[in-house]
């Protein structure tokens, strides 16, 4: 079924190269042996990658992360007829909590004393910082091993435990309506963001947008109703409707935005 040499033709970082080499070999143990498989952590570049070289399959591939919106997630390969649940997922959140007073620490804090364990990129997934604690998203034998160990972030004491499920809190939506020369992903931005074409493009071009969870650097990449895009660094938006033309045969478009 996997060309392996073929599917991975391209691939030049030896780094890369063995993620998806490893994420290959996890795929065709479910089409052999007809039992589920996962892959580590994908960001959300590497993931539409890997699911463009992957292409079209005889088993179920899913990404997820830990909760709906999740941006790192983890693939899960599936026996065509196999009813997966989200559960199937060996994904364990972990909440790392202050036991003392402290300063406000950031994303870059609480990752870097993770992997300070010793802990790769991979084996970690999205971390939601919060007032007084943060969330960590991590393969299941990795959380119970940050749990047991992680002490301090900084110089900050902390506490680490293992959570049952958790789902970051709602962020609000403000409804706007706007209208575009076309449903092109630069075009929407702009619009949304309120911001230059050259920028917008720019960041497309980073590898800053993401649509649908899945990273693109496509600045003419085509949206539909329903999509779900984010520019890192400046928020996310829905297109909740699209609504026709104006006189002027712009398209009219209603959008939540969250920041």
């Amino acid at each position: 079924m996997f060309k392996k040499d073929e599917i991975l033709k391209g691939i030049t970082d030896p780094e890369e190269r063995v993620v998806y080499a490893k994420s290959l070999d996890k795929a065709e143990l479910t089409f052999k042996k007809y039992v589920p498989a996962f892959s580590v952590f994908f960001d959300p570049f590497k993931l539409g990658k890997f699911l463009k070289m992957l292409g079209h399959t005889d088993i179920q591939v899913i990404p997820y992360g830990g909760f709906e919106e999740s941006e790192r997630r983890m693939l899960g390969f599936f026996p065509e007829y196999y009813d997966w649940q989200v559960s199937d997922f060996p994904i364990t959140p972990v909440e790392i909590a202050f036991t003392q007073f402290s300063k406000a620490l950031s994303h870059r804090d609480f990752l870097g004393s993770v992997l300070g364990l010793g802990i790769t990129r991979e084996k970690i997934g999205d971390i939601i910082v919060e007032d007084k604690r943060a969330v960590v998203f991590a393969e299941s034998r990795i959380a119970e091993y940050i749990a047991a160990n992680l002490e301090y972030v900084g110089h900050t004491k902390v506490g680490a435990n293992l959570l049952d499920s958790y789902e970051p809190p709602c962020k609000t939506a403000a409804e706007k309506k706007i209208t575009v020369a076309s449903l092109r992903l630069d075009a929407v931005l702009c619009s949304c963001f309120n911001m230059s074409r050259n920028k917008v493009s720019d960041l497309i071009r980073g590898e800053k947008a993401y649509v649908n969870w899945l990273g693109t650097d496509k600045s003419s990449k085509q949206l539909s109703e329903g999509d779900v895009v984010t520019l890192r660094g400046n928020g996310r938006l829905r297109i909740k409707e699209i609504n026709g033309k104006t006189k002027k045969d712009r398209i009219l478009l209603t959008v939540e935005i969250y920041r």
